[in-house]
């Protein structure tokens, strides 16, 4: 009996970490020519951040984003210049909610018999609907690096995740930022050929 009830527990751990993996993904390509090791000066573009958010709360996340990026880029050598860059960077952001009915479900289960006066639930105002409804949203963020010479794409990342709690992550947005911008630039820059 113990040995099956760890077995569960480990399965419920095991089913809870692949769910958070499925959550999320990140897709990267790039010009595999592009030498970012001589081309570390970079200028932003400007970025578009479309949410169903107030615009003062865009506003803020944008900062936010710019801020991640720039302290992260700065870690590994590259510098923000206003004047001549190689590259330029900008994102675009976005999010699809989903919402979603399962149907009604009875709260209570209302008289038993025709001799019922009232039911045996609630303030006798009948059966009552309990909708079973929830809202998830699909979040996508693509942040965009462009050659300033050529103006061809040298690195694209794309970042989706699902927030089954849309109010949190929105009360976490230092921690959801920290983590898109961790996680898009997680292997950038790349290596080049040349």
């Amino acid at each position: 009996m113990i040995c099956s009830c760890r077995y569960v527990l480990i399965l419920a751990c095991a089913m809870s970490a692949t769910l958070t993996a499925l959550a999320q993904k990140t897709d990267t390509k790039f010009d595999e020519q592009y030498n970012f090791s001589q081309h570390k000066r970079y200028k932003w573009r400007e970025n578009r951040l479309v949410t169903r958010q107030n615009p003062d709360t865009n506003e803020v996340m944008d900062l936010k984003i710019v801020k991640a990026v720039n302290q992260l880029l700065g870690s590994k050598g590259f510098v923000e210049v206003q004047d001549k860059p190689d590259f330029y960077v900008y994102y675009d952001g976005g999010g699809d909610a989903q919402i979603g009915a399962g149907g009604a479900n009875l709260a209570g289960s209302g008289p038993t018999t025709s001799a019922d006066l009232s039911p045996s639930y609630g303030l006798g105002n009948g059966p009552t609907l309990a909708p079973s409804t929830w809202l998830k949203l699909k979040g996508h963020i693509e942040f965009h690096i462009v050659d300033a010479g050529s103006q061809k794409a040298v690195w694209e990342t794309t970042y989706s995740k699902t927030f089954r709690d849309p109010d949190k992550a929105m009360r976490n947005m230092d921690k959801e930022v920290n983590e898109l911008v961790s996680k898009s630039f997680k292997d950038f820059p790349p290596k080049s050929k040349s």
